[in-house]
Formats: C-alpha cells, sequence, structure tokens
C-alpha cells in the first residue's frame, strides 16, 4: 500500500504539467534546469527546495499539489535520539506553530488574510532565532545529518511556507497598497479578487502544518496540545 501512494504522488508533477499542455521542454526552460532533470522530477526524485519554489510558482500550486512534499516521518524514523537541547528547540517551535492564526482552520468570513501572512512571516524569524540558539547540527551515531530538530525545521519553512509566501504576499501588498482611504481594510480585502483563493490555499496548508507540529511534539516528548486549540 504505502509503495502505490508514493507511486501516485510521483505522477503529480506530470499530470499537472499534461493538464497544462506544456513540455517538459518548456517546464524545464521556466525553472531554468535541464529536461533530464524534469524528466527525473517526475519519475520520483524530488527537486532541491529552491527548484520546488520554482515549480510551485510556475504551476501556482503547493509542494503537495504537486507531489513534491517530503514526508520527513520517514526521515525522522529510525535508532535517533533526540539530546535535551533539540526537544527545547522542538518544544519551542511546536508552541510557535499550535498558537498562530494560521494553523487554525480559516473559517470563512472570519479574519484578515493580511494577518494570517504576517504570522507565517513571523514564523520565519522566530524559527530561525530558535535553530541559531541551537546550534550547529550535531553528529549523531547514525551519521545522518536528517534526524535533527533543523533539518525538520528547514523543511517546514522552505517546503510549506515559503511556495505560500512568496507567491501570495506580493499579490495582496500590491491590493493593500491600492485602498482607498475612506474604505477599511477589511472590506478592502474581501474586495480583492483572489481573496477566497488565498483563504483556501491557507486552509490546504493545515494539514501539514499539523503533521509538522506533531513531529515537534514528539520529538519534543510532549502530549499534543493541538486537541485543545479548537482545530478540529
Amino acid at each position: 500500500m504505502a509503495n502505490h501512494s508514493s507511486f501516485s504522488d510521483r505522477t503529480l508533477l506530470a499530470l499537472a504539467r499534461k493538464k497544462r499542455g506544456w513540455t517538459q521542454a518548456y517546464v524545464a526552460e521556466m525553472i531554468d534546469v535541464s529536461v533530464d532533470a524534469v524528466r527525473r522530477w517526475e519519475s520520483g526524485r524530488l527537486p532541491y527546495p529552491a527548484s520546488i519554489q520554482k515549480l510551485c510558482q510556475v504551476f501556482a500550486m503547493s509542494p503537495q499539489e504537486l507531489g513534491l512534499f517530503n514526508d520527513q516521518s520517514q526521515a525522522l524514523s529510525g535508532p535517533w535520539e533526540p539530546d535535551d537541547a533539540e526537544k527545547q528547540a522542538a518544544w519551542e517551535i511546536y508552541v510557535e506553530l499550535v498558537t498562530r492564526v494560521p494553523i487554525s482552520l480559516l473559517e470563512n468570513n472570519q479574519g484578515l488574510l493580511s494577518e494570517a501572512l504576517a504570522s507565517f512571516y513571523s514564523l520565519f524569524q522566530t524559527t530561525r532565532t530558535i535553530l541559531r540558539q541551537l546550534g550547529p547540527v550535531q553528529g549523531h551515531p547514525d551519521a545522518q545529518p536528517e534526524k535533527s530538530v533543523s533539518y525538520l525545521a528547514v523543511g517546514m519553512l522552505n517546503l510549506a511556507l515559503r511556495p505560500l509566501l512568496s507567491r501570495w504576499h506580493p499579490l495582496l501588498k500590491d491590493h493593500e497598497d491600492r485602498r482607498p482611504m475612506t474604505m477599511g481594510v477589511l472590506e478592502h480585502e474581501r474586495q480583492w479578487e483572489y481573496h477566497n483563493e488565498l483563504r483556501q490555499e491557507m486552509i490546504a496548508l493545515r494539514p501539514t502544518l499539523l503533521y509538522y507540529a506533531n513531529a515537534f511534539a514528539e520529538i519534543a516528548g510532549t502530549t499534543s496540545l493541538i486537541a485543545r486549540t479548537h482545530m478540529e
């Protein structure tokens, strides 16, 4: 069953390309890579984070929708025992995640999208600060660098959050700059042509953020607080 699911995920990029009538050569030109690279991606090899970001921008889709989201649970499995510093860092990142607007389900006609995006952006800076305090990744007995809080956190930022922010932040900022002085912020935002689309993308990102939150909670050795934060 696991192999079948993995194979299905690997076809998503090819399906998205074919749906648009694009050739592999066209995608390669847009991303500035070789055609062979696109072929490898469509056969299941994950691109580097920078290429994933470009693909998300070109297709206007998330890494999950393109089948480019690497399940970190496999990377974290195995004989790895986080030390006390990693557990503390995982707990701090976990708290940041579960207490922010974006991880809560954005119900229709509630809240400002600009505030949610701002919360996403501040998560970048906070996570960077926590990782700096944690220090360089230390070698684990199994010599696998992906088994670390830092690896998981960078994956969250680059693969889950960055594609959303890089696409939507400039678009929403441009709309906000054109708000008439006589119109309220909420009213103007809801008149934006992309309002519902952005809201739905944020909602679609929620399962991924919940996955990361649960992963950090497991590393920290704490009971999940998600059920207590009205995120059903």
